[in-house]
């Protein structure tokens, strides 16, 4: 090789090199810890709640995906995946103490170690109950699963979790809104070569709620919704409708309005009325007789107006959350 061709190629190197190293390096996202605790101490004392979306599990050997929708009440789960493609279905259900699995040749199984239970009727190796606390974008409990590390990321959010061999990463989030803080939109777990994939369509957190009422729970009914003044505003008519209502609980209205037989969804109107988080399509598709606030619309009268909308639209998911699950439980009893 000839020295020109030696120094060409020294020169060439050492450009690249310079190159790389001018490239400028994207400064870390700065994260306020303070903050960061306290949205994960939001997140983690969530009770209650439940969630749609869509799943994608797989392993080294099969895999399946299909619709998602995950109860929780407590200790208490109930998850439900369905494929529409092979109409096949599956519904695993329990606590900390003992687990169901349906939908499964051969009939439903129970046992009391349900990730064990799962892996031995599917073969899916899935953290269940650790799962319960990772969906939310917070650890689990050290006790069974070890210490975790957490990076976070804009917003003060988790980006990465990795506890007991098992990496989540957060994609997405949704913003916090009334009474519910920023929970996960995208989540995708592996180990190994598990993996699951995750992306919620929406979450319901529900304040209060119960599948069955407290002895002590004697709150009577809220008031009647107030007969509509046709020569009011919408805003009036929903300001008036809001305020017969307990907006920091409404579970508590839902079991007062139960005990009186009343087991309507509450619903608002906006291009369609619809209940929302009772049912697929809010209620609709199998024409759910409904309680409707007074005063929401299509037609949006200002931001008073906009704001008393969200309010109603929160507390009637909620409401209606609470509702399904006591109908879950006691379909036909209303106390």
């Amino acid at each position: 090789m000839s020295c020109r061709l030696v120094h060409a190629l020294a020169v060439a190197c050492v450009l690249l090199l310079g190159g790389c190293v001018s490239v400028p390096q994207r400064p870390p996202v700065p994260v306020d810890m303070a903050a960061a605790r306290e949205s994960e101490a939001q997140r983690g004392s969530l009770v209650d709640w439940s969630l749609e979306g869509r799943v994608a599990i797989s392993n080294a050997r099969q895999g399946g995906s299909g619709r998602l929708d995950w109860v929780q009440r407590g200790e208490r789960y109930d998850l439900t995946l369905s494929a529409p493609v092979t109409r096949q279905g599956w519904r695993l259900s329990g606590d900390a103490a003992s687990a169901r699995l349906e939908g499964v040749e051969g009939g439903p199984r129970e046992g009391a170690d349900v990730e064990a239970l799962l892996f031995g009727a599917t073969g899916w190796e899935i953290p269940v109950r650790a799962m319960v606390d990772w969906v939310r974008g917070v650890a689990a409990p050290t006790g069974p699963y070890g210490p975790a590390r957490v990076v976070h990321g804009a917003g003060n959010l988790p980006t990465r979790l990795e506890q007991a061999g098992w990496t989540i990463e957060y994609r997405d989030w949704f913003e916090a809104g009334p009474g519910q803080p920023s929970l996960p939109r995208r989540i995708e777990a592996s180990r190994d070569q598990a993996r699951v994939r995750l992306v919620v369509d929406g979450w319901t957190v529900v304040p209060g709620a119960t599948t069955a009422p407290s002895p002590s729970d004697t709150r009577p009914a809220p008031d009647a919704m107030p007969e509509p003044d046709a020569n009011a505003s919408p805003e009036a008519r929903l300001a008036a409708s809001l305020q017969a209502l307990t907006l920091d609980d409404p579970a508590a209205d839902m079991r007062a309005n139960a005990r009186a037989g009343d087991l309507r969804p509450v619903g608002v109107c906006g291009f369609a009325c619809l209940a929302p988080g009772f049912g697929p399509e809010g209620g609709a598709a199998h024409g759910v007789p409904m309680r409707i606030l007074d005063g929401t619309g299509d037609v949006v009268r200002g931001e008073e107006h906009l704001a008393l909308k969200h309010r109603a639209e929160a507390y009637a998911r909620a409401y209606n959350a609470a509702l399904a699950v006591r109908l879950r439980a006691r379909p036909h009893a209303a106390d």
